[in-house]
């Protein structure tokens, strides 16, 4: 275990613009939970990771942060274990400020008099549209940094690894899994959840190849 540590350090202290890859990471995650703070608030849902911890959260009272650092470090354990390459600086980031950002921003926007809004369903739709681009590019930041991914999405990697079955198959019935146990704890579904299941991790992955040319030069 100890050998693994010292080499996902060694890995991530010698990637070429690590403090660009750094900030870039801590941008990206801080700007997905500003991104999913708003999307919740239009009513089509959240992502698949978000809709299980806002499940446990509602359900126990305990913050969707603090819920999305348990999860996380319990899969983090799996990872670690089994596929210690994926674990780096952005799982943390990730792990300590996906949640707590989102939990940061339901502060702002109970603060500034904007817990509920009435909208239009068509203005509500562009706007979660606008959302979205903004998300996928957060997440786009966050992958291209290349310091490491969360836990949540370095799991079905692993297990399609070790695995007869294709990564669509398991990375689908990680994030229906996900679904199901936020729906039945209260967390809401909708749009926005099957968007994000079916459709973020390809757009993302275009833009971070784009971003991955730059930061390896």
């Amino acid at each position: 275990m100890k050998n693994r540590l010292k080499a996902i350090i060694d890995a991530a202290t010698k990637k070429k613009r690590l403090r660009v890859r750094i900030l870039l990471s801590a941008v990206g995650v801080f700007t997905m939970g500003f991104g999913m703070s708003v999307i919740e608030k239009l009513g089509f849902g959240t992502d698949p990771y978000t809709c299980l911890n806002n499940g446990l959260s509602l359900h126990t009272g305990i913050s969707l942060g603090t819920w999305g650092l348990i999860v996380s470090g319990v899969i983090a354990v799996f990872v670690l274990i089994f596929g210690a390459e994926k674990i780096g600086l952005g799982t943390l980031f990730n792990m300590v400020g996906f949640g707590y950002s989102i939990d940061l921003f339901r502060l702002i926007w109970r603060s500034a008099g904007l817990e509920s809004i009435a909208l239009s369903t068509p203005i509500r739709l562009l706007l979660v549209i606008i959302m979205l681009f903004i998300f996928i590019l957060a997440v786009s930041l966050y992958l291209a940094a290349d310091l490491g991914c969360a836990p949540y999405d370095a799991a079905p990697e692993i297990i399609c690894e070790r695995s007869k079955l294709s990564f669509r198959t398991v990375r689908t019935l990680w994030d229906i899994s996900a679904v199901i146990i936020g729906a039945l704890l209260g967390s809401e579904v909708g749009l926005t959840t099957l968007v994000c299941a079916f459709g973020v991790g390809s757009a993302a992955s275009f833009v971070k190849a784009k971003l991955s040319i730059w930061l390896d030069r």
